[in-house]
């Protein structure tokens, strides 16, 4: 059945207001005639909502100051609206289906078509990361070597894969060039060795089209990557166009625009790329080593649970609200919603607005055993995931020192030290690896059990030190005490990296993905400075093995009861390391 009418021109001009009242009714399925339930039910441009219950039937109470239209949707329905005059009871709303015939010829809308009505959406989109993924140089590098001059060096998926030759074009377009995968799946990424590169299908990269046809998402296969057949119900219409979307009142139907209501486009969508696994044994059902977890470690989080009090959705945090109060221009009268209601389409991550307010640094610091005892806590507060998160060269790292008054370094006593993946090098340019720290990453093997491998070739994981949601990461570290005595001061900092140190070098990156400078390169932090803690330790005296503030008798009791191992105060008298008559020289040196 073909569907013509324009409701902006039908439903907004009865405004009738009165006290306030409760309408009731069920929602119908317009093919089958039997209820719908969970269907949403709105007092347009408002709020105020509802759903239906398992009989199919909603109650809405509605304040007087309001207009009248309301509006049935359901996900796989049409948005129907209604009005009503008096306080009814028995208004039913029937919805009809969205046909899911697919249209072998259809072609995906320019979304400068959809940009005719919709101009601040797409000033939003244009130039974002969603609009680069299909120019996304660190995917050309990291595919076929050819996105930038060093792209050749480190990993290249053609290659130096085990499943280069059988799966030459791999599933990258179907996340990063879409617009080229769902007409054809399977179809290489395009890149800058092809002619006419780029095409409008790699400039546009996500566009309106790809997210708002989105019908179905399919939880069981959340792990196939992005558009797949089978695992993402993919609308290509014949006749009757349709736009998939959130708010669930729209009602403006013409032949560009069907308004449909996907609450999945809230999380479940986002799902379709950022998260799937390796077909590790080619069968086709994607069930090996996670690549892209995010979805999943949202879901397991209480972010992901509706009946937790933080509750939050991809769209939530990265899709912030704006300032925008009508969401189409073309609309007469337009059709002016609540603030907070509509919301950016720029669609951003790791940038510095979300960094910054990822984490939260603990640190405390005294003197224990001669030496001066750091505990940091990290705390995944501020992010619905793991810290880090997304493919697996993503990874933070946290660096721990210990100064005396005037700034030198004191020694490092402990074990705790940041991991190889940090970077092997000097630290002064930013490789910190067996630095006091710890690197916050996953780091997967190939099939010979070494790694860090690329997450197309993983066949396990050797370690993941990433934080998830809500939890506290503790670590301990020991600093040796200043000669002469004197402050202590100590520092915690966070670092962001795009990726590891050793694959930005062999890639000779200087800029990431998008054309921006890479501060994984850059001084002084060599990296994104997430978190900075910095504090005193007062009075800090080489000797004070007990931590009593003066160094007597006390200190000389311990050290004895420690005598000939290397317990606390055996780095007293360096370069000896055991306790002996050196170490008790050095304490009477020093006593009060």
């Amino acid at each position: 059945m073909k569907r013509t009418a324009v409701y902006c021109a039908t439903f907004v001009v009865t405004t009738i207001a009165f006290a306030d009242v409760t309408i009731t009714g069920t929602i119908i399925d317009g093919a089958k005639g039997t209820p719908v339930a969970g269907a949403l039910v709105t007092l347009q441009a408002t709020s105020i909502r509802t759903t239906t219950n398992k009989a199919g039937i909603y109650s809405l109470t509605i304040p007087g100051d309001y207009g009248s239209i309301i509006v049935g949707a359901g996900k796989g329905y049409f948005n129907s609206p209604t009005t009503f005059t008096g306080t009814p009871t028995g208004l039913n709303i029937t919805l009809e289906p969205v046909p899911q015939e697919d249209n072998p010829y259809y072609s995906l809308l320019d979304p400068n078509s959809c940009g005719l009505c919709h101009p601040n959406q797409i000033r939003d989109w244009e130039g974002s990361p969603m609009n680069n993924a299909g120019i996304n140089t660190w995917v050309h590098d990291i595919y076929a070597g050819n996105g930038s001059p060093g792209g050749m060096g480190g990993f290249v998926y053609l290659r130096d894969s085990v499943w280069a030759k059988s799966n030459p074009a791999s599933e990258c377009s179907s996340c990063h060039q879409p617009e080229s995968w769902i007409p054809e799946p399977f179809t290489p990424l395009e890149g800058p060795d092809d002619p006419g590169y780029p095409s409008e299908h790699a400039t546009h990269g996500i566009s309106c089209d790809v997210c708002h046809k989105v019908a179905n998402v399919d939880v069981n296969k959340i792990n196939y990557p992005g558009i797949y057949p089978g695992a993402v119900t993919f609308t290509k219409p014949h006749y009757e166009q349709v736009q998939y979307g959130l708010l669930g009142d729209a009602t403006y139907h013409n032949q560009m625009m069907g308004p449909s209501y996907q609450p999945q486009l809230a999380a479940e969508v986002c799902g379709t790329c950022h998260q799937d696994k390796n077909d590790l044994h080619e069968d086709g059902l994607f069930d090996g080593i996670i690549s892209e977890p995010t979805y999943i470690e949202w879901l397991e989080s209480p972010y992901g649970d509706p009946n937790s009090n933080i509750y939050a959705s991809c769209l939530d945090c990265h899709m912030l609200p704006n300032d925008a109060t009508n969401s189409c221009e073309v609309l007469y009268p337009p059709l002016n919603r609540e603030p907070g209601t509509l919301r950016s389409h720029m669609i951003l991550g790791t940038t510095a607005i979300y960094l910054d307010n990822s984490a939260e640094l603990l640190v405390g610091a005294e003197v224990v055993n001669g030496e001066v005892h750091v505990e940091v806590d990290v705390f995944n507060s501020g992010v619905g995931h793991h810290l880090p998160t997304g493919v697996t060269v993503r990874n933070c790292i946290l660096l721990v020192e210990a100064f005396d008054d005037e700034g030198n370094a004191l020694e490092f006593t402990g074990d705790q030290v940041v991991h190889a993946l940090g970077g092997v090098g000097d630290p002064a340019e930013g490789y910190y690896a067996d630095q006091p720290g710890k690197i916050f990453a996953k780091c997967n093997h190939g099939k010979d059990g070494t790694g860090p491998t690329f997450f197309t070739d993983a066949t396990g994981i050797i370690f993941d030190t990433r934080i998830p949601a809500m939890s506290i990461d503790s670590t301990d570290y020991s600093f040796a005490l200043p000669l002469g005595g004197g402050d202590v001061s100590v520092k915690a900092r966070l670092i962001y990296r795009r990726a590891f140190r050793a694959f930005v070098d062999a890639k000779q990156w200087t800029t990431d993905g998008h054309g921006n400078p890479l501060e994984d390169i850059e001084s002084p932090h060599y990296g994104h400075l997430m978190e900075l803690e910095e504090l005193i330790v007062e009075g800090a005296i080489a000797g004070d093995i007990t931590g009593d503030g003066l160094v007597n008798v006390s200190d000389i009791l311990l050290l004895i009861s420690n005598w000939g191992t290397d317990g606390p105060g055996a780095d007293l008298a360096a370069p000896f390391d055991v306790i002996n008559v050196s170490d008790l020289l050095f304490i009477i040196d020093s006593w009060g």
